[in-house]
């Protein structure tokens, strides 16, 4: 639902703060370098120790990472070290959480449910991929994401407890829940009338400002509450990640589980997972260099390009306070102001005018949402009116802000459009304009100077083009808001590596719509600010090549 771009911007930075300890030093190099050591604990569920090799799982985890910095694609010259350590849980502790997982499940029947299962079985050729999504029927049970989380919180001294100073990452493989199995899997693919009875995790969510609410069922995975994370093997497949449980894709590779190259295999892909918790979770890479200050005021102008009488009234589209506090908890080391400034674009004419000429109209408006997957834009190109704004174009963005960029003060500009029926900023790049399912348009984007957003009056009144629940209800401004100066603090998406981690209670996610910052957010931006600030200590102190 979220329609943001991972091009984003700028910086800013905390003060060291008691963090888990990750870090020990080396001497400074010809650059200052630094060394961080980071503790991984993988808790095993549901396989045992005939199955597990330890010593080639290790070496198909990472061993290190270099931290980059993706805009503009620079190392922050600190060098990750990981070190793992591994529990496989008794049977005894696998009913517990089976019988608890039992407890809260919730089944749900969907008839014509779409998969993205590519597979069909064509005569004289046997199995083979096939590009097009296809209808079965499903009787899913779910499990509450959030509570499942919070009990593997409390019972983790049945696994010999967190991993101090560092993070714990859980497995599981779970069969003896309801599942897709191997026999339905080739039931469906011959194209058999048959109804599957997947699993998946849950968590719904609310938007806070208008109130539209959204059942995000299709999870596999789930944490950020604490530095915990969990992963089902067995749960999916699922419509969002497109990613095949560990039964299925044995099955689909035709690998016997119980072979010698079986076990190879099943460790192997149990370290496709870890690689992709370490690289988006425990290690991640900053999307923006980070600049440091004492106090960071977000300053927002919202210009409504909506008729006089356009409901909702936009005041009510941004929750000041809710703001406030979400980035209070992710910079708790300074102080946050968050200042809100209501206008009429037709207040700035040369801005009107700008926004005016970069409208595209590729469609006409219907009702009807979401449009086909092959439809035609109808956006206002955010790119002439960047070049307008910014200091590397024509530089009006100080005709709008006051801005202020030092240690003691770092201002954050956020221009937030409204716009009338289902236009929103967007972006023609070539590829899109054919590209099935591309989002061709955008809720926000972070650049290196400012933060763009904008919502429709569809945006904002979404209930009342859709049948159900959500009547009346739609999306404000507040959560994009702060996803937007999120990567303005130099936080990237928590799943450019591996999309399981697109579950995760992060706002810096797509799938999920929380307000909160997870603590993976909070961690790789102290950490980090840690690290430089010791780096040019160094420096400071011994020279580059001291």
């Amino acid at each position: 639902m979220r329609k943001t771009l991972f091009l984003i911007i700028l910086i800013i930075a905390a003060l060291i703060i008691q963090l888990p300890s990750f870090a020990s030093t080396t001497s400074v190099y010809a650059t200052s370098r630094r060394e961080a050591s980071i503790k991984i604990k993988i808790v095993l569920i549901g396989f045992n120790e005939e199955m597990i090799d330890e010593e080639y799982l290790t070496w198909n985890n990472p061993f290190y990472k270099y931290q980059s910095i993706l805009i503009p694609g620079v190392s922050t010259n600190v060098l990750y070290l990981f070190n793992y350590s591994y529990t496989i849980v008794d049977e005894a502790f696998k009913n517990e959480f089976l019988n608890y997982l039992r407890s809260i499940e919730v089944k749900e029947f969907k008839k014509n449910l779409i998969w993205n299962i590519s597979y069909k079985v064509q005569k004289d050729v046997g199995l083979t991929v096939n590009y097009t999504e296809f209808k079965v029927d499903s009787l899913s049970s779910f499990y509450d994401a959030e509570k499942v989380e919070d009990w593997l919180i409390a019972h983790n001294s049945s696994y010999g407890g967190l991993q101090e100073n560092g993070y714990t990452l859980i497995l599981s493989y779970l069969p003896e829940l309801p599942s897709f199995t191997p026999e339905q899997f080739k039931a469906v693919i011959k194209g058999e009338n048959i109804t599957v009875t997947p699993h998946y995790y849950n968590k719904t969510f609310i938007d806070l400002d208008l109130g539209y609410k959204l059942n995000r069922v299709w999870m596999t995975s789930w944490g950020g509450k604490s530095r915990l994370y969990y992963i089902d093997l067995s749960a999916g497949p699922s419509p969002v990640d497109k990613q095949l449980p560990i039964q299925l894709a044995a099955e689909f590779s035709n690998i016997n589980l119980n072979s010698t190259y079986g076990k190879t295999w099943l460790n192997q892909y149990l370290s496709d997972y870890i690689y992709g918790a370490v690289y988006n979770l425990f290690a991640p890479d900053l999307i923006y260099p980070l600049n440091f200050s004492k106090k960071y005021v977000i300053d927002i102008l919202v210009l409504d390009n909506r008729s006089d009488n356009a409901k909702p009234n936009i005041k009510s589209t941004i929750n000041q306070k809710l703001i406030e506090n979400s980035l209070k908890s992710l910079v708790s080391f300074a102080e946050v102001e968050v200042k809100i400034r209501y206008a009429k674009l037709k207040d700035y004419p040369t801005l009107e005018k700008i926004v005016l000429e970069s409208t595209i109209e590729g469609r006409g408006f219907n009702e009807k949402y979401p449009p086909e997957p092959y439809y035609p834009l109808n956006i206002v190109d955010v790119r002439p009116i960047y070049e307008w704004l910014s200091e590397s174009g024509k530089g009006h963005i100080k005709d709008l802000f006051n801005i202020t960029r030092n240690e003691e003060e770092f201002d954050i500009p956020v221009l937030v459009f409204s716009f009338i029926r289902d236009f929103n900023l967007g972006l023609s790049f070539k590829e899109w304009l054919a590209k099935k399912g591309a989002i061709k348009d955008l809720w926000g984007i972070a650049l290196y100077d400012m933060v763009l957003i904008s919502h429709s009056e569809m945006d904002f009144n979404r209930g009342s083009y859709l049948e159900g629940e959500n009547k009346g209800k739609g999306f404000g401004f507040s959560q994009t808001i702060i996803h937007e100066v999120g990567h303005m603090l130099g936080l990237n998406h928590p799943f450019i590596y591996d999309e399981t981690e697109n579950y995760v209670d992060s706002v810096m996610a797509y799938y999920p719509y929380t307000y909160n910052f997870s603590q993976f957010d909070k961690d790789v931006l102290l950490r980090s600010l840690s690290d430089k600030f010791i780096m040019e200590a160094k420096t400071l102190a011994y020279g580059k090549t001291g």
